[in-house]
């Protein structure tokens, strides 16, 4: 697929500019009655305001699907850091295909690129999308809401991601405006979840059996994983990885990792994580060493009378040194995890230590 500018895909901007110019002319009289000077200072004021529009657009990052099973695919994001040549395109979004249309799993980091999204797999696939899931509250995930909702797709999120949307994300649009340009983020609001659930059981309005899995608080407290019976795929969302450090920042270390293991349990035959590559059982089972290793070290040094400030310095997992965001979250992640030991020692949460 090709991306196309503001000046679209049938002309380039310099044909435009052209078609522009004869336009202008026709409007002011016959060639032969606008003088030479008139039509010199038209044709560089066309030119230039064509330049000026190429400038401003902004493309959209080519999707191409990954077919991991019959009727189950995967958009695979190109990078883990938003930034203006991928329109914040940082995490994985599925794409399972029901009898009656198409189920997505995730809406994209924008209205712009929500747009960019249904079109692409309505092209490419030849059916119409009929639901959208949250798998958590993230901006690169759910701040495509409003584009599905607009056009009467029902989008379904656990009652505390849809909490989170209407809470938070106002946010995650100033953050990603700041990333990605106000070009990229025009017209994106964060948009609630049309279809609310409390307790795992199967996505509505399908008829395909895709079960929404969620348990209790993990990488967040509506996280959620999906499962597609047929296949056997997980899309496991924030709680799989691969190559991607677990982020404690608004997460259950311990939960997060007991999930991972009722996840493990369900034998899928593929999982796909949130960020990085689909693959097997490892993309459940490495995750679930880092947090199960943070917490036993953390346990430790805290036994030991080390002080919160030592611990820091003192506890590293080896064999994610490479992971991203292991310079950046690990020590925030032992922050995290050694006041959640202090507060199940004390009996005190976080906020008032």
């Amino acid at each position: 697929m090709l991306s196309t500018s503001r000046c679209g895909s049938v002309l380039t901007c310099a044909e435009k500019a052209s078609t522009r110019l004869q336009a202008i002319k026709r409007v002011l009289g016959v060639p032969g009655i606008v003088s030479r000077g008139i039509r010199s200072v038209i044709a560089i004021f066309v030119v230039f305001a064509a330049a000026l529009s190429s400038a401003g657009a902004q493309t959209m990052p080519v999707l191409q699907l990954q077919t991991l099973a019959a009727g189950v695919h995967v958009l695979r994001a190109p990078g883990f850091e938003p930034n203006a040549d991928n329109a914040g395109f940082v995490s994985n979004i599925g794409v399972i295909e029901d009898e009656h249309g198409l189920v997505l799993l995730g809406t994209g980091t924008s209205r712009r690129f929500a747009r960019h999204l249904i079109e692409f797999v309505e092209r490419t696939l030849g059916r119409p999308v009929i639901a959208a899931v949250d798998l958590y509250g993230g901006g690169d995930h759910v701040l495509g809401n409003g584009a599905f909702v607009s056009r009467g797709v029902p989008v379904t999120a656990h009652v505390e991601t849809d909490r989170f949307i209407r809470a938070s994300c106002h946010t995650c649009v100033e953050r990603l405006t700041a990333a990605l340009g106000e070009n990229m983020m025009s017209g994106t609001v964060p948009v609630a979840a049309t279809v609310v659930f409390e307790r795992s059981g199967y996505l509505t309005g399908v008829s395909r059996r895709i079960r929404l899995l969620h348990f209790g608080h993990t990488f967040q407290p509506g996280a959620t994983a999906v499962f597609d019976e047929a296949t056997g795929t997980l899309f496991a969302g924030e709680l799989g990885a691969a190559g991607w450090l677990p982020d404690l920042y608004n997460a259950n270390e311990t939960g997060w990792r007991d999930a991972l293991t009722e996840l493990a349990a369900l034998g899928a035959r593929q999982v796909v994580p949130a960020h990085g590559a689909p693959g097997g059982r490892e993309v459940l089972d490495e995750p679930r060493r880092y947090l199960d290793a943070l917490i036993g070290r953390v346990g430790e040094v805290f036994a030991a009378g080390t002080g919160l400030l030592d611990a820091l310095d003192q506890v590293e997992v080896a064999g994610f040194g490479n992971w991203y965001g292991y310079a950046i979250w690990h020590r925030r992640n032992v922050h995290f995890a050694y006041l959640h030991r202090e507060e199940l020692e004390f009996g005190h949460t976080a906020a008032e230590h």
